[in-house]
C-alpha cells in the first residue's frame, strides 16, 4: 500500500457490470459534506459493460481486478488507497451526504476504535418495505454487537489503514462473510463499533429476486455459521439487472 499523503479518507466502491448504479453511486461520493481529503477508488472486476467508461470522469483511482469476487476487488482497491482510513462500499449504494463526516470524526474522537460499521436500508422499496428494514436491521445489528457477534456489512464499514494493513486486510479466500472476517481480525487491535446512525442505502435487488424468506435465511445462516466454525457460504449468486 502507498503511503499516506494527507488523504483523510479513501473511499472503494467495487464495480461488476454496474452501468446502471455506477453513475448515481459516484456522484452521492461526490458531492459528500467533508472539509478534509478524500478520494474515490473504484476496484472493478473487469467489467464487459460501460462501467469503467463511465467510472473514470467522477472516481480519482480506477483499479481493474482480474479475480472475481468481492473480496478480491476490495483488496485491490485498499492496495491504492492513500487514506488514514479506508471506507467501503458498493456500486449499487447511494451514500447521504454526511457519511464521509460521520466515519471521519467517530475515528478522530475514539482513537480507540479499530474499524466502524452502520446500518444499510433499502433505497428502490414500497414505503412499508422500507419500514421493515428501517425498524428491523437496526435492532439486529444491535443486539449482536451486545452478544459481541459483530456484523459488519461490507457496504457500509471503515477501517483504519494500520489495522487493515496489520492484519492483511481481507482474506480473499471468502466469498461471503468476508467482512464478518475482517472485523472479527480488526478487533484483535482494537474496539469494534457499531454507529447507529452511520447510514447507507442500497438495492434490492437480491431481496426481489430471492424473496425475504429466502435472503433473511440466507444471511442468519451464513452469519451465524462464520461465527461458530469460521466457515461461510462458497456460493454467492448474481443477480445484476
Amino acid at each position: 500500500m502507498p503511503a499516506p499523503q494527507n488523504v483523510d479518507v479513501s473511499v472503494v466502491v467495487c464495480t461488476l457490470n454496474e452501468e446502471k448504479n455506477i453513475v448515481s453511486c459516484l456522484n452521492a461520493l461526490r458531492e459528500q459534506e467533508f472539509s478534509g481529503k478524500y478520494e474515490i477508488i473504484v476496484a472493478d472486476g473487469h467489467s464487459e459493460d460501460n462501467t469503467v467508461a463511465l467510472a473514470k470522469p467522477l472516481a480519482d483511482k480506477i483499479v481493474l481486478e482480474k479475480k472475481r469476487s468481492i473480496a478480491n476487488e476490495r483488496q485491490a482497491g485498499a492496495r491504492v488507497a492513500r487514506g488514514k482510513i479506508i471506507a467501503f462500499t458498493d456500486a449499487d449504494s447511494r451514500a447521504p451526504k454526511d457519511w464521509v463526516k460521520k466515519i471521519h470524526e467517530t475515528f478522530e474522537k475514539n482513537p480507540d476504535i479499530a474499524l466502524i460499521y452502520g446500518p444499510v436500508f433499502y433505497s428502490d422499496v414500497t414505503e412499508n418495505e422500507q419500514w421493515l428494514s428501517t425498524f428491523f436491521m437496526p435492532k439486529f445489528l444491535r443486539i449482536m454487537s451486545m452478544l459481541r457477534m459483530h456484523n459488519p456489512i461490507g457496504s457500509n464499514l471503515a477501517i483504519r489503514r494500520e489495522v487493515f494493513e496489520k492484519i492483511g486486510g481481507f482474506d480473499t479466500s471468502y466469498i461471503t462473510c468476508e467482512d464478518l472476517d475482517l472485523g472479527k481480525r480488526a478487533a484483535q487491535h482494537g474496539k469494534l463499533h457499531y454507529h447507529s446512525h452511520l447510514k447507507h442505502y442500497v438495492s434490492a435487488r437480491r431481496v426481489r429476486k430471492w424473496g425475504y424468506l429466502k435472503y433473511v435465511g440466507f444471511h442468519l445462516y451464513n452469519g451465524v455459521r462464520y461465527h461458530f466454525t469460521g466457515k461461510a457460504s462458497r456460493k454467492y449468486e448474481d443477480v445484476r439487472e
